[in-house]
Parts: structure tokens; C-alpha cells; sequence
């Protein structure tokens, strides 16, 4: 069976010489895996498509039901780029916050459950963070976003009410903040990353290896 969605790539893992396994999420179907054959070969016509972060229009061949699940996963066998997002591949900082997003997005779905309130949020964060010069800021607030359309929104949950009043008006400045402007003192993004990451935690089942890595590089 031949489906054709709109998707972006959430991760790209090497599976031999020149194959590779993808996480797509998808618009029509949400996430999934799919393999994609001689794509790190020179020549390939695929090599646009199975880029992390990339946006494109994909065939994909899925074996069997749509909900065969990781174990059985698609294949890429061909497609259309839209938004190839190449300064998130070549600019560490950028990189490494759509990296962190991305694994939060895959950690925190299911399967095959598509949801065009994420697919839309995922593309906006991926397309803001190719164009802010804040990609930290960028990606806190779309995380929190995230977490509020999972039903985990933060000014629900009881450690809203505990928290300082001070952090509680930071993170409504976020919330109205316009990407392109410098509006945050270094001090308070770290606080935003303190109170968004320990919110954060409490949905995860173990650390994300993208933030880990974060944490090597920031004290390297």
C-alpha cells in the first residue's frame, strides 16, 4: 500500500553501508518508521528527503496495516521537498535545539495517531528556529505548547500555583513573546530552561540523549 503525506523527518539512524532508518511524523498519519535503501550513496534521489528536520511531500510503500506498528516499518520510495531547513543542519545551537524538540515530540507520541495540531506546531517550531536568533527561547515555549496540547498544560497542573510569582510572569512573557525580538536577559532564559525542563520531566521516562548531549557540549 502507496500513502502519500506531508511529513518532516524527527530522526535519521544508519541500518548498513548506505541505508537508513527514518522517524517521520507525518500529517495523515502521525509517526511512524520507514526505511530508505542507497540513500547515503552519492547519486541518490532520496538524499533531500531523509534529512532531519526536512519538510516534504513522501511516498511512502507500508507493509500491511497502517498500524503494524515500529516493527514493521514503511518504506521511503520517493517524494517532493518543501522546506529543506538547511541553516538547522549546519548552525550547532540550532541543531541541537531541534534536536531536543524533536526527541520530545517522538518520546511523548504514540504510533500511527496523527494530530495536525502537533504536525503544525512542529513545522512552525522548525521553521522559527531556521529563522530566530533565539532557538532556545523558540524551543522552550513550543515545548511547553506541546505539553499543553498532550492535556499536561502547565498553568493546569499544581506546580503553577507553587512556583514564585516572578517565574509565573516570565513564562506568560514567553508565551506573548515575538521570536525575532531580544526581550530576555541571559539569567532569565536560564530560568526559563530550568522551569521548562523540570516541568518537563515529569512526563518523560528518562532523560532525552539529545539535552544529555547538550549538557556535554555546554561544558566542554
Amino acid at each position: 500500500m502507496i500513502q502519500s503525506v506531508q511529513a518532516i523527518i524527527l530522526r535519521a539512524a544508519d541500518a548498513g553501508d548506505f541505508a537508513q532508518k527514518l522517524t517521520v511524523y507525518s500529517r495523515e498519519l502521525g509517526k511512524f518508521k520507514a526505511n530508505v535503501a542507497g540513500v547515503k550513496k552519492m547519486a541518490s534521489k532520496l538524499r533531500s528527503l531523509a534529512q532531519p528536520f526536512a519538510e516534504s511531500r513522501l511516498q511512502i510503500y507500508l507493509h500491511g496495516t497502517v498500524r503494524a506498528g515500529v516493527n514493521d516499518p514503511g518504506k521511503l520510495i520517493g517524494g517532493e521537498p518543501l522546506a529543506v531547513r538547511p541553516r538547522l543542519r549546519s548552525t550547532l545551537d540550532r541543531m541541537v535545539q531541534a534536536q531536543v524538540f524533536c526527541e520530545t515530540l517522538d518520546t511523548l507520541t504514540k504510533t500511527f495517531y496523527p494530530n495536525e495540531a502537533e504536525y503544525d506546531l512542529l513545522a512552525g517550531t522548525l521553521q522559527s528556529l531556521e529563522e530566530t536568533e533565539f532557538p532556545l527561547l523558540v524551543r522552550l515555549r513550543s515545548t511547553l505548547i506541546l505539553l499543553k496540547i498532550l492535556g499536561y498544560g502547565l498553568r493546569h497542573h499544581p506546580v503553577w500555583k507553587a512556583m514564585p510569582a516572578s517565574d509565573r510572569n516570565l513564562l506568560l512573557r514567553l508565551g506573548s513573546w515575538p521570536a525575532e525580538e531580544a526581550v530576555f536577559s541571559s539569567d532569565e532564559a536560564e530560568t526559563l530552561s530550568h522551569i521548562t525542563q523540570s516541568y518537563l520531566a515529569l512526563f518523560l521516562p528518562m532523560p532525552l540523549k539529545s539535552e544529555m548531549f547538550m549538557r556535554k557540549v555546554a561544558a566542554a
